[in-house]
C-alpha cells in the first residue's frame, strides 16, 4: 500500500513551539486616593434668577424655530461640559439663557442640528444674557431681588465690570 499525501503531511509537519513570553516590568498604581468616593460639586442655584427669565424676549432667536412669543421664555441652561453639565447634572445657573419654548426644545432635544450650531447659538445668547444682567444690575429701577440676581450670575462668570 502507498502511504497518503495526508499521511507525508503529518510526518513533516511540527507543532509550533510555543512563543517566548515577554518579561514587562511590573508597574504598581498608588490607588490609594481613588478609595476616597469622588464627590460631586454642589450645584449653583439661584430660582430668583432662573424666575427673572418670564416674560422676557427670547435670546436664543435660532432661525426658522424661535416663536418671539414672550409668554413662554424660560431659563435654558447650558448643555456644555466646561459650564458644569453632566450626566445627570445640570449647569451652573449662572449658565443659563433665556429662551422661548420652541428654542428650548431645539437646544435640549433637537436632533436636526449639530452640537456645534447649538454651542453656537447658546454661546452668543450668553453674552447677549450677561448684557442684560449687567443692565439689570445697574439699573435703578430694577428691584432690589433682580438686582441681586443678576449681580449672583455675573459673579459667578466672573465677568468684568
Amino acid at each position: 500500500m502507498k502511504r497518503s499525501s495526508l499521511k507525508r503531511l503529518e510526518l513533516v509537519h511540527k507543532p509550533p513551539t510555543p512563543a517566548k513570553r515577554l518579561e514587562r516590568p511590573v508597574v504598581m498604581a498608588d490607588c490609594s486616593a481613588m478609595s476616597q468616593p469622588m464627590v460631586k460639586p454642589e450645584p449653583q442655584r439661584n430660582p430668583h434668577l432662573l424666575s427673572m427669565a418670564r416674560g422676557r424676549p427670547c435670546l436664543l432667536r435660532v432661525p426658522s424655530v424661535c416663536n418671539y412669543d414672550n409668554t413662554t421664555t424660560v431659563a435654558a441652561h447650558s448643555n456644555l461640559l466646561r459650564h458644569g453639565k453632566g450626566m445627570g447634572t445640570k449647569a451652573s445657573d449662572a449658565f443659563t439663557v433665556w429662551a422661548c419654548s420652541h428654542c428650548h426644545t431645539w437646544l435640549d432635544s433637537s436632533y436636526d442640528a449639530e452640537f456645534e450650531t447649538k454651542e453656537s447659538a447658546f454661546m452668543s445668547a450668553l453674552i447677549a444674557q450677561v448684557e442684560e444682567w449687567k443692565a439689570i444690575d445697574g439699573s435703578a429701577a430694577s428691584s432690589p431681588k433682580d438686582r441681586a440676581a443678576a449681580a449672583w450670575a455675573i459673579k459667578r462668570l466672573q465677568v468684568p465690570a
